[in-house]
């Protein structure tokens, strides 16, 4: 079984896990991301959208605590 052309499906949130790092152009910069309809219910399951700050790509990842507001 060949899995090198597996995709995710564009209907399921793109997560990262462990690392923050985008996974199209290994940036590590991200910004807050703007929000979507969904994104009230995924936050209850600790998910904050980001974006990545050199290929605009959409990321969620696990926030355990509330954003620093400066």
């Amino acid at each position: 079984m060949d899995t090198a052309q597996w995709t995710w499906p564009a209907w399921l949130p793109h997560l990262l896990w462990l690392r923050h790092e985008c996974p199209r152009c290994n940036s590590v910069q991200f910004k807050a991301a703007e929000l979507r309809p969904f994104d009230g219910l995924l936050s209850m399951f600790a998910l904050r959208p980001v974006r990545c700050m050199f290929c605009w790509r959409r990321y969620y990842w696990f926030a355990f605590h509330a954003p620093d507001i400066a």
